[in-house]
């Protein structure tokens, strides 16, 4: 890609990982996003209005890998406050990063459940209360939007947070040219990013079979423990349907790669954040130290984040990290399932993936597991270290 012209933003295709950084840097307004067949979110370009200015390609992180640098600290911990906790999927500090900030009268700028849309969109504490930004979402949100508005804070002089998957992260700092006073920026490690498209007509499914709207959806609650996570789904007519993420096709195509984006399968961003903070679940927890509410693993990839990290002594418990190892938490997907998955959603529908299909991976499923756990190896199935918005 290193002689890329303004013609190849159309021609990226499988490599572009939809965080629309070209998008929102296009001074003229000739690149915008549009869904392809499989749902996901691409730029399209006015080739006729285009002017060639090469503005977008300098924010490509396909054409242009943003700087990063590995994890000055390594910890484990979890917000003392039981309620703080509790309010998040894992150990509740994003949403202590998030008060700090809020507290300096800046703004967090997160992934949220729309309605309207049925769809998971990123906004901004003046949009929404910061609770509807806390907790994961299993679906590839629309961050381009905004890139502007960080910047238009940051140059008010605001404190702002932009928490958002690793490439919407790089996304950003390449968008803004630099890493400005002010910023924090936290990632997650992100398991991939499933199709907005089939989880829209998924909804729409839903829907149709309630005979009502769903209201909202919550994609890891932990009613039943921080390891058994559920799904909850909340209808207009004030009904709420509960279920064991796994026995949801949604999470299922997620955790196991039949859904994600193209260029999730070859992603390495896993190894090299560009983030100041990254959230994850500290599933490797000791199991003296784990007592199922739910505990992050946090890495401070720069000084500012390693100095936001330090403010929030005395308001978290630590826990030990021992032996942290990146590589743990490589990607090793396999796109063998993709293009049946969405062979089937093209020709029979979403109410055909979503019912016999699944149905039966899960059962096929069922058996690997069983005939694994036969042979003493456990389960291959453990899950995910998650694609969300808090750790």
């Amino acid at each position: 890609m290193a002689e890329a012209t303004i013609r190849d933003i159309k021609g990226i295709d499988s490599l572009c990982t939809g965080c629309g950084a070209c998008v929102a840097k296009c001074p003229t307004g000739t690149l915008g996003m549009a869904r392809d067949t499989e749902g996901f979110d691409q730029p399209v370009l006015d080739a006729e209005a285009c002017v060639s200015c090469g503005a977008c390609l300098t924010c490509c992180q396909v054409v242009n890998p943003p700087s990063t640098s590995k994890p000055i600290r390594v910890v484990g911990c979890y917000a003392s406050d039981p309620s703080a906790r509790k309010a998040g999927s894992s150990g509740g500090v994003f949403g202590l990063l998030a008060g700090g900030v809020l507290s300096e009268e800046g703004v967090v700028f997160g992934a949220v459940y729309d309605a309207p849309t049925r769809s998971v969109v990123h906004r901004s504490t003046e949009d929404v209360e910061l609770g509807r930004i806390l907790r994961s979402k299993y679906v590839q949100s629309d961050a381009w939007n905004c890139y502007r508005r960080v910047r238009s804070a940051l140059q008010d002089g605001r404190r702002v947070l932009f928490c958002g998957t690793p490439c919407q992260v790089a996304g950003l700092i390449l968008y803004l040219g630099c890493r400005p006073e002010g910023l924090l920026t936290v990632d997650f490690f992100c398991h991939g990013v499933p199709s907005p498209g089939l989880f829209s007509d998924y909804v729409q499914l839903k829907e149709r079979k309630r005979r009502s709207l769903v209201s909202d959806v919550t994609f890891r609650e932990k009613a039943h423990g921080w390891r058994e996570q559920h799904m909850r789904w909340y209808y207009a007519d004030g009904s709420v349907e509960e279920e064991p993420s796994l026995d949801n096709c949604q999470y299922f195509f997620f955790v196991h790669d039949y859904s994600l984006r193209k260029s999730c399968y070859g992603c390495d961003l896993y190894s090299r954040h560009a983030s100041d903070i990254t959230l994850a679940d500290y599933w490797l927890i000791d199991e003296e130290n784990d007592d199922d509410l739910g505990t992050s693993l946090v890495l401070a990839n720069t000084q500012a984040g390693e100095s936001v990290l330090g403010s929030l002594k005395g308001r978290v418990a630590e826990v030990p990290a021992k032996d942290f190892d990146l590589s743990l938490y490589r990607h090793g997907y396999t796109m063998s399932k993709r293009k049946e998955l969405f062979s089937i959603l093209s020709n029979e529908g979403v109410e055909a993936a979503c019912g016999d299909y699944f149905e039966r991976e899960c059962a096929k499923m069922a058996r690997m597991n069983r005939l694994w756990n036969a042979g003493g190896g456990g389960t291959p199935c453990r899950p995910s270290q998650g694609s969300g918005t808090d750790r």
